[in-house]
């Protein structure tokens, strides 16, 4: 195990030195922003995060924001064993690794960069095999035989490439066992009714590579423009509210402040009497309504995210990290956020979903007008988007089913004594 590091480390954002990361004395890890910064976006920006804001900084808020960039649970532990730093050392394991974050941060020197490598099929297989269990500054899903991930380039002629430093990957590939092919169809069946409803617009397949089957997914926090691509800047929602980072803050149970309302309030913020309209609050009820019809009981606060472009302009990120989890028969339904006070997800309602969205001052009759818009769209994605043999025989009739219970006034929860995932599908 290596001893604590003492030195400072840069961080860099949109290539702008933004500031430093010190060790305090008693142990904490405290940023110092630049006057760089501060010329670049002006006092008070939130182009870093909303909890960590241009000029403002305390250990508390520099702990929670960069150590989010950071894998949870038993992968923070492999991560840390993996560059020989105790877990608890943020500061140590980020001068290993924050050089290779997502999005537009850099934490530490640049590591030197070396060419772009094309792949083959077998290199990709053999990366693939040795993939580690997590991503550094991006998230994770909460499916099991996700054990894996990978970052990798898609070339325009469809081959994959190494970027070494060269250029930003734009796919996450996440391998698993043949015995989990299900959930990674269910999670794409998902993301694609996700984009048929106009909730996303990055892509998202299956495929087999070599030895394994991997569900792809193109990164959102990338932007090409011809043969280049940008990094976009983000953050989760558990950074933007100031959560503690490393337990379970981003569940509500855990943490009041990780709540619908706490996300809502943090959008849409340049908002004026003379323009109120509410763009982002209102996807964000979207993106609710979507989850609890399609049982995506996961949806917590690291599962929502912002944006935050090089001129300091912040908007909802797209819907990410979605199944149909509550369609699994040992599980629990409970939603990681409430939904007006309302935690089990069959037991909600579209009065539910509108009610919650006038406690984020939505007025009810246009809130209930997209609830029910989503709701008829979803329904019919459903019959239209074609799913794979393995889950066509019960997955699009769970989610349209529930589509359907909301939608006709009722709890969404379909009633069975029958597992969910032995039903036949929904007419």
């Amino acid at each position: 195990m290596s001893p604590m590091s003492d030195r400072d480390l840069p961080v860099t954002l949109y290539g702008i030195h933004i500031g430093e990361l010190a060790r305090t004395g008693g142990g904490g890890t405290l940023f110092r922003w630049s006057d760089d910064a501060e010329e670049r976006w002006g006092f008070n920006s939130p182009v870093l995060s909303r909890s960590l804001r241009v000029g403002f900084s305390n250990v508390a808020r520099t702990e929670s924001f960069f150590g989010a960039l950071l894998p949870e649970g038993q992968n923070l532990v492999n991560l840390a064993r993996e560059v020989k730093v105790a877990s608890n050392d943020l500061l140590g394991i980020l001068e290993k690794v924050g050089a290779d974050l997502a999005g537009a941060l850099r934490v530490g020197s640049a590591h030197e960069a070396t060419e772009s490598e094309n792949l083959t099929g077998d290199e990709v297989d053999a990366l693939l095999a040795n993939a580690s269990g997590f991503l550094v500054g991006g998230g994770g899903s909460a499916l099991p035989g996700f054990q894996r991930k990978l970052t990798l380039t898609r070339g325009a002629d469809g081959t994959w490439l190494r970027g070494n430093g060269t250029i930003p990957s734009t796919h996450i590939l996440k391998p698993v066992v043949e015995d989990y092919r299900t959930a990674v169809e269910n999670e794409n069946y998902t993301l694609g009714l996700a984009r048929e409803v106009g909730l996303l617009g990055f892509d998202s397949w299956v495929e087999k590579i070599g030895r394994h089957t991997v569900l792809v997914i193109e990164r959102y926090d990338r932007e090409r423009d011809g043969s280049s691509i940008a990094r976009i800047h983000q953050e989760d929602g558990a950074q933007a509210l100031g959560l503690s980072w490393g337990g379970d803050a981003k569940f509500e149970r855990d943490d009041s402040r990780s709540s619908l309302r706490s996300l809502a309030e943090l959008l849409d913020t340049q908002r004026t009497v003379f323009a109120p309209y509410r763009p982002d609050a209102e996807m964000l009820l979207r993106y609710t309504t979507f989850n609890v019809a399609a049982g995506n009981t996961d949806a917590h606060a690291k599962n929502f995210s912002f944006l935050h472009d090089a001129n300091g302009g912040t908007r909802l990120a797209p819907l990410y990290d979605v199944t149909p989890l509550a369609l699994r028969y040992d599980v629990d339904r409970t939603m990681a956020m409430k939904v007006n006070g309302v935690h089990c997800q069959p037991d909600i309602t579209v009065d539910d979903l509108v009610a919650e969205a006038e406690e984020w001052g939505l007025p009810e009759s246009s809130s209930r007008a997209i609830v029910e818009e989503l709701l008829e769209r979803l329904v019919e994605a459903t019959r239209q988007l074609d799913a794979d043999a393995s889950i066509r025989s019960h997955t699009p009739g769970y989610i349209r089913g529930q589509a359907q219970n909301l939608a006709a006034g009722k709890p969404a929860g379909i009633i069975s004594s029958e597992p969910l995932m032995m039903q036949k599908s929904h007419p």
